[in-house]
């Protein structure tokens, strides 16, 4: 029996995640723009496949303070959250939209392996008006920024909701989605771009045949390739975001372990809270 076990181990076929970030990084390897972050991407995506998801976000965020933060979002910047997918416009457009929120906004094209790392951070108190700011990197695909604005003004609403005193930058990087599960205000900004990149109709039809299989497999699991390849459809047909060989590849190869990580908390909201 051991022997079996270990076989059917050495013999698993890599997920569709792993397959495609290896194609990724290998047309990664003809070019100049692969770097030290690109080179981690193959083992952060195989530690976010097997991560425990639901575990994180009940500790993190009960279903009542999640319902509480969807409710704020929708009062405040978000109407639609969770009933239709997030809209994305130009940098400019965020910033005229949101310029009633008390916040103030500095756009960045920061191109280069450590600039293209950073996709935007949020500061609590900024300069003499002492008004939050968010600033966001414009060097990315048109999707990375609508994610970045979401999940930088998810902090700035958190923070009121529920009286956050954190005072240090938070960043959020293309690399080290798995510290979000241990830190509950990355996991709430997060819970923010998760449901409006795949509001409840969409996460249903694409999530609930792995959610309806939670007994027989854990969360834990990574998720089944039909619903990986329906997440990449998703993308493509949503926000144009396409996962294939480019001279984009680099960039595909950063933003490919945010996918996991959103979709995955998204598959956790569906079944944990069913949200």
């Amino acid at each position: 029996m051991t022997v079996s076990v270990t076989t059917v181990k050495a013999t698993k076929k890599p997920s569709v995640f792993e397959q495609l970030g290896a194609e990724i990084l290998k047309d990664c390897s003809s070019s100049s723009r692969r770097g030290a972050i690109s080179r981690g991407v193959p083992e952060e995506i195989r530690l976010l496949e097997h991560a425990d998801y639901g575990r994180p976000l009940r500790r993190s965020l009960a279903r009542a303070e999640v319902r509480a933060l969807v409710a704020e979002a929708r009062s405040v910047v978000w109407p639609n959250l969770n009933n239709q997918s997030v809209r994305l416009v130009s940098p400019k457009e965020y910033t005229r939209l949101w310029a009633g929120l008390g916040v103030q906004f500095q756009l960045a094209k920061l191109n280069g392996d450590e600039g293209l790392e950073m996709l935007g951070f949020y500061v609590r108190k900024m300069g003499g008006s002492r008004l939050p700011l968010i600033c966001v990197n414009t060097a990315h695909h048109p999707a990375a920024i609508g994610a970045a604005f979401s999940h930088e003004m998810g902090h700035h609403l958190v923070g009121q909701l529920f009286n956050s005193r954190k005072e240090h930058d938070q960043l959020l990087a293309s690399t080290a989605y798995g510290q979000h599960l241990i830190d509950p205000e990355e996991l709430a900004a997060d819970v923010l771009v998760s449901l409006g990149v795949f509001p409840e109709a969409v996460a249903r039809q694409i999530f609930t045949t792995s959610a309806e299989r939670k007994t027989a497999e854990p969360l834990a699991s990574e998720l089944p390739n039909s619903v990986s390849a329906a997440v990449l459809k998703h993308m493509e047909r949503r926000y144009a975001l396409r996962f294939d060989g480019s001279a984009q590849s680099a960039k595909m190869l950063q933003y490919l372990p945010g996918l996991i990580h959103f979709a995955k908390l998204r598959q956790a909201l569906l079944t944990e809270y069913d949200i």
